[in-house]
């Protein structure tokens, strides 16, 4: 059986939890590939030792990467968040394969924010995205996360933008409506899929 691979990528805010979820509901099997970058930068991992390396004082007494730590060098400055993401993404794609190999479905879903960054799309047999509008992106991130609108700016800024998205990906979900209205988009998109149409 050939299993079928799907990128969910798309703006920060527009829904891609909830879409990840309908297509779940659906039949996929999804892969959360910020949990496995989670996991790779472990306790004792090769690659937290590889980041050890590479960036001063980010790692807690324990062992334990400080992640906010990291997050300040790296937030600001997009030649130290290209060095941590050539670190970091050679171990994510590798974990994202085992997982694809041992995975049961045929469908599979990469709920994958970086997507494109991390390179992961080369193995996708199509990308769905997630977009809104850039002002509803705000929102959305101010509740969420309980910050300022200036924080949420500033997080929107470092991404891509709501055509970047569009133009790479073979389905995009513009979700600029209600819960139901995603769920229901998500639903045909996925019935699409499984139904090869």
């Amino acid at each position: 059986m050939k299993k079928k691979i799907y990128g969910l990528t798309g703006m920060s805010g527009a829904g891609k939890t909830t879409v990840s979820g309908v297509f779940k509901d659906c039949g996929f099997e999804v892969i959360n590939c910020d949990k496995v970058a989670r996991e790779v930068t472990e306790k004792g991992t090769a690659c937290l030792n590889e980041i050890a390396k590479k960036f001063d004082g980010v790692i807690n007494p324990d062992g334990t990467l400080d992640r906010k730590k990291l997050g300040s060098i790296v937030f600001n400055d997009s030649d130290q968040l290209k060095l941590l993401n050539d670190t970091i993404y050679p171990y994510i794609t590798y974990r994202v394969i085992k997982c694809i190999e041992k995975a049961d479905g045929e469908y599979i879903l990469l709920d994958a924010p970086t997507l494109f960054e991390s390179g992961i799309d080369f193995i996708c047999d199509g990308v769905i995205s997630v977009v809104c509008d850039r002002e509803k992106s705000i929102e959305r991130i101010m509740a969420r996360d309980n910050i300022t609108k200036e924080m949420a700016q500033s997080r929107l800024s470092s991404q891509y933008d709501k055509d970047y998205y569009v133009k790479k990906s073979l389905y995009a979900i513009e979700n600029n409506g209600t819960q139901q209205e995603l769920i229901k988009a998500s639903e045909n998109i996925a019935v699409q899929i499984i139904r090869g149409i």
